[in-house]
């Protein structure tokens, strides 16, 4: 494991509780996987299967930034961590990486601000006007709930992004058939208060609402527990009839996005 010099550039993270009851700091780490070559795709894969790779990388809190191959070289990580969790990050590649990857890290940090205030004060420096400089799209954030089921398997979808104000979150469903449709639409809401209020945003920050019921004749009983999660004025929404949903006896599966920020609280 090689550590590389440098100071990582740092940032609070709403809703990561600090000992003081303050957002935690969290780091910037990007990490190079660096491909054994003596050995072929085959038996990496079944390496990093056996050692449960693909679920327990990145532990803890952390959150993937990016994560892309160099062809000939091996993967590229970037990690958002948790100061305190930067440990679990440590182990966890050395009890699943190693063997496989030869791994160096190093802290990082956003240099878009730096540059564009290194342009300004060039341009200021020679009597120029300043331009607006292009600024690169915000990275998108996955929104976890701690009582919201993440998918079955890595990368199958995520329960929700974030990206700047906006956020979009997937079908939500009361989980198992059980209970009237009005029940199992509770159940859902809930799942999409948990994940909008871990957004930083609020229930009626949702602008747009997807519904979809095996039967229609069921959609009072949607709007009975709709009535029960919106205070302000009710979001866009769409109805619409299938067939069937992905578990049996399901009746009712709804999607959402909005902006935090955008109601009037």
């Amino acid at each position: 494991m090689t550590g590389a010099s440098g100071t990582a550039g740092a940032s609070r993270t709403a809703g990561s509780a600090g000992a003081a009851g303050s957002p935690e700091e969290t780091v910037m780490l990007t990490v190079f996987l660096r491909h054994d070559q003596s050995k072929n795709l085959h038996e990496i894969q079944d390496t990093l299967g056996e050692r449960e790779w693909w679920t327990r990388f990145p532990p803890g809190r952390s959150e993937i930034v990016s994560w892309v191959v160099a062809m000939g070289i091996g993967q590229i990580v970037t990690l958002r961590v948790p100061a305190s969790e930067l440990n679990l990050v440590n182990v966890e590649l050395e009890r699943s990486a190693w063997g496989v990857f030869e791994t160096d890290f190093y802290p990082t940090y956003d240099f878009v601000p730096v540059r564009e205030r290194l342009t300004r004060e060039w341009l200021e420096s020679r009597d120029e006007p300043a331009r607006d400089p292009v600024r690169a799209p915000e990275a998108a954030r996955t929104i976890r709930a701690a009582s919201v089921p993440e998918a079955p398997r890595p990368g199958m979808f995520s329960n929700g992004k974030r990206v700047g104000d906006r956020f979009v979150l997937s079908g939500m469903h009361a989980g198992t058939g059980q209970g009237s449709t009005y029940e199992q639409a509770r159940r859902t809401l809930a799942k999409i208060q948990a994940l909008v209020e871990a957004a930083g945003g609020a229930m009626d920050d949702v602008l747009a609402l997807r519904v979809y019921l095996t039967d229609i004749a069921d959609k009072a009983e949607v709007g009975r527990a709709r009535a029960e999660f919106f205070t302000g004025d009710f979001p866009c929404s769409t109805l619409v009839e299938v067939s069937r949903l992905v578990e049996p006896g399901l009746t009712v599966e709804i999607e959402a996005e909005g902006v935090i920020g955008s109601s009037a609280r």
